[in-house]
């Protein structure tokens, strides 16, 4: 084996270690933050100190970085991102509550509540790449965010097919969701961020 065979090994492990570790940093912080407080917050310090390892070459101190960014997006983070969650509780009760009606419409508004469901969780994602890539207060970061998501068909599918592959292989073989249920997810989207975030809009 040459030594650029040798090279290409030993940055591929240590990029697998490197995810292991901030998926277990995303797992106990998020519980540290008491679940429900702590994801949002969790979830941005992840997707913050992956973009960081894709974009810079310079070694840094990932659990050092994870806690700022942790401590430092706690509150905003969560005043962004759990009106999502509100909105979605909202549209899963309204599915629930209208397949109880038998009714001549019930079917299309069903097919409807899922749609608005879809593009909610895809406007949802979308906006935590824009939170990611600059500091910009809500209505402007939806905003992009619906921008985005009608200006890449393409991109959608993309990443609808993308972590659903992911989500299920993180589930399903053993011992992964602990190691990189949350990590791999967030390199696979910040490495779309690159691309995306080129456009403006």
């Amino acid at each position: 084996m040459n030594n650029v065979a040798l090279n290409k090994v030993y940055e591929f492990s240590g990029w697998i270690t490197k995810l292991v570790y901030i998926n277990i940093l995303w797992l106990s912080y998020t519980v540290f933050g008491g679940i429900i407080l702590g994801f949002f917050p969790a979830t941005i310090a992840m997707l913050f100190v992956t973009k960081k390892l894709i974009l810079e070459k310079n070694e840094f101190n990932i659990k050092n970085e994870f806690t700022v960014f942790f401590k430092k997006e706690f509150k905003k983070s969560n005043k962004s991102f759990y009106p999502f969650i509100i909105a979605g509780v909202i549209l899963i009760m309204d599915i629930r509550f209208i397949s109880l009606l038998n009714f001549e419409y019930s079917g299309i508004l069903i097919k409807s509540f899922y749609l608005l469901l879809f593009l909610l969780i895809m406007v949802l994602l979308y906006s935590l790449l824009v939170y990611i890539d600059g500091d910009v207060g809500i209505k402007k970061m939806i905003k992009k965010a619906i921008l985005i998501l009608l200006n890449n068909p393409v991109t959608n599918i993309y990443i609808l097919i993308g972590l659903s592959l992911l989500y299920s292989l993180t589930v399903n073989v053993a011992g992964l969701f602990f190691f990189f249920s949350g990590s791999v997810s967030s390199w696979f989207l910040c490495f779309t961020e690159q691309k995306i975030m080129r456009k403006k809009y």
